[in-house]
């Protein structure tokens, strides 16, 4: 298993290992913004952006089809740890739903082979017109658009931060990384993923917005990965990974509507965790 493929499930098991720390702070805080400095929230946060670090470190070297099935398998964590640690229910057809995931990955992990996948300057006037419209929509709906569309935003926020590495140029000085045009779709797409997801969980169900997100963060950069980028599984592995990829986000759908992963959603009124538990990202 290559560097990168370790970096994907890493950020992945991070980001579940975070909404799990952020949900028992929640309910051992006093509730409201004051959960946000309980140190068990504090510590899922920063494990959240460790997470993030790895997940960039997977976007930049393997197809994005690979990577944000592996990441949206997040949930896979919350869902079979939720007992223990939340005392939440989990059902037979969870384990199942969990088992056929983890199955998915290890087929992706041997489809996707070591990877140099292509970086495109041209994508960047597209990415930053999609980041500032994403923006401007997100706003607009931010108080009175249903749950649903603000859990539609979530996801592509974090399917152009996504993207948007692809665009990068990670080499080179720490200034010129920073300071470039895809750094700033990065940043624009990943703060609405998050503040979306936050607004979408205010009054909607924790499994909807999980399944939403995981639908679109995970198709929406596999296309462009795939149609735009070139992206490729190892030859003759094709079928395979794009059969693994489909079953493995099935399954995540199932694990997002389950009461364990329901019970992470403890800080919904008037604040909530991070994305952690749909992506990944976001």
């Amino acid at each position: 298993m290559n560097a990168a493929i370790l970096a994907a499930v890493g950020a992945s098991a991070g980001f579940g290992t975070a909404t799990l720390l952020q949900s028992l702070g929640a309910r051992r805080s006093a509730g409201g913004l004051r959960a946000f400095l309980h140190p068990l929230v504090l510590g899922g946060l920063a494990l959240d952006g460790a997470s993030s670090l790895l997940s960039l470190i997977a976007q930049a070297r393997l197809p994005l089809f690979v990577v944000q099935t592996i990441i949206a398998a997040a949930v896979v964590v919350v869902v079979l740890a939720a007992p223990a640690v939340l005392h939440a229910e989990r059902r037979a057809r969870d384990v199942g739903a969990a088992c056929v995931t983890v199955a998915c990955l290890a087929v992706l992990a041997g489809a996707s082979g070591p990877e140099h996948p292509a970086r495109s300057d041209a994508l960047l006037p597209a990415l930053l017109a999609g980041a500032a419209a994403l923006a401007v929509v997100s706003a607009a709906l931010y108080r009175r658009g249903p749950a649903w569309s603000m859990a539609v935003c979530s996801g592509l926020g974090y399917a152009g931060a996504a993207v948007g590495v692809r665009a990068a140029r990670l080499t080179g000085p720490l200034w010129s990384v920073v300071w470039q045009p895809a750094a700033a779709v990065i940043a624009v797409c990943g703060a609405v993923g998050i503040l979306a997801y936050l607004r979408a969980l205010e009054s909607g169900s924790a499994g909807m917005v999980a399944a939403a997100g995981s639908v679109i963060e995970v198709a929406v950069p596999g296309l462009i990965g795939v149609l735009v980028l070139d992206d490729r599984a190892r030859p003759g592995w094709g079928p395979a990974a794009g059969i693994a990829c489909l079953v493995a986000l099935a399954a995540c759908v199932v694990l997002a509507f389950s009461p364990a992963a329901t019970m992470t959603d403890v800080m919904e009124t008037p604040a909530t965790p991070g994305p952690s538990g749909a992506d990944p990202g976001a």
